[in-house]
């Protein structure tokens, strides 16, 4: 049967005509918009800088213990290398060298004290900064 055919029939045309058409109650569209919740804007948050550099330190670390190894290998495939000789020989005495200097310039009791502040007050910067983000979220 197509559309036009129905209203032919003298059994479908009695049903349509006795059958009421369905509407919402009167409050419908009142209790449907004051149930619609209003969503708060999603707004794009930057991260922070350290988010960065955490995610790349293990690769870091990484690299530098690779690299550290084949400077200190004397494998032939890395013949290109100097290998441990340079190592022991000319590397380690520079390190010296600048550890020795290091600690001279900080054998200062002026600047021992700044350090230590710095570094005291670096360490209750941080743990503010871990406890306000966890209280935040």
């Amino acid at each position: 049967m197509e559309k036009d055919e129905f209203f032919e029939d003298d059994y479908l045309r009695e049903l349509i005509r006795r059958s009421p058409l369905d509407t919402p109650s009167e409050d419908f569209v009142d209790r449907v918009m004051a149930n619609i919740q209003i969503l708060p804007e999603t707004q794009e948050v930057k991260q922070p800088f350290y988010f960065y550099v955490k995610s790349y330190v293990p690769y870091a670390i990484i690299t530098l213990v690779l690299v550290l190894v084949i400077s200190t290998s004397d494998f032939s495939l890395f013949n290109w290398m100097t290998g441990s000789g340079y190592m022991k020989n000319t590397l380690l005495p520079y390190i010296g060298t600048l550890t020795s200097i290091l600690a001279k310039a900080f054998a200062s009791r002026y600047v021992s004290w700044v350090i230590l502040i710095s570094f005291s007050a670096g360490i209750l910067f941080l743990i503010d900064r871990f406890f306000s983000r966890r209280a935040s979220l």
